[in-house]
């Protein structure tokens, strides 16, 4: 059985994006540890079969604060799927212009899926998703745009090489079969 790590992107304590994403893993039978994001750096990433990056708080201006806790993502070699403050912090880390207020989203929506892929594989073409985030990012230059909505374009992304998945919305609410689709790369990409 794989072991997959939840980086909690919220302050120490709060616990309200990751519970629901480590509730939703043990529905699967998939054994999951949280850590704070400023332990990521303290930890040995690689006894993970994958890593996902949380939420935070809506409003919370967390990349500048966050991304040196982050700079491992470059060099880590197995699947990563980061949500919404995870989302931003790697398209950060690959070049992405952060938005500040242009896309805000909060509440329930519909997202288009773009491509078919691992990640997207059995969703519908249309997907009710839960929104929360002020902040957006334009698509880093090596990433494929896998899901796009009327207000936000960059709703999922995907690293052309390597298996880094984004998304803006929160999954935990609406769609398991994502991490579902995710639990399934990690035993692929070995």
């Amino acid at each position: 059985m794989g072991k997959i790590l939840i980086v909690n992107n919220a302050e120490p304590g709060l616990t309200e994006f990751t519970n629901p994403i480590k509730k939703i893993l043990t529905g699967y039978n998939v054994q999951s540890e949280v850590i704070e994001y400023a332990d990521s750096k303290r930890i040995d990433l690689d006894i993970f079969d994958g890593i996902i990056l949380s939420g935070s708080p809506q409003g919370d201006d967390i990349v500048e604060h966050h991304l040196p806790y982050f700079q491992w993502i470059k060099e880590y070699k197995k699947p990563i799927f980061g949500i919404c403050a995870g989302h931003h912090l790697v398209g950060a880390l690959y070049g992405s212009e952060l938005y500040r207020n242009l896309e805000h989203e909060s509440g329930e929506s519909t997202i288009d899926i773009l491509q078919d892929d691992p990640l997207t594989h059995g969703l519908p073409k249309k997907l009710k998703v839960q929104q929360m985030h002020n902040d957006s990012i334009s698509l880093p230059k090596r990433f494929i745009l896998l899901a796009s909505s009327s207000i936000c374009k960059n709703q999922m992304m995907k690293h052309k090489q390597k298996p880094i998945y984004t998304c803006q919305f929160h999954p935990e609410y609406y769609n398991p079969e994502l991490f579902k689709n995710f639990i399934a790369l990690t035993k692929t990409q070995h």
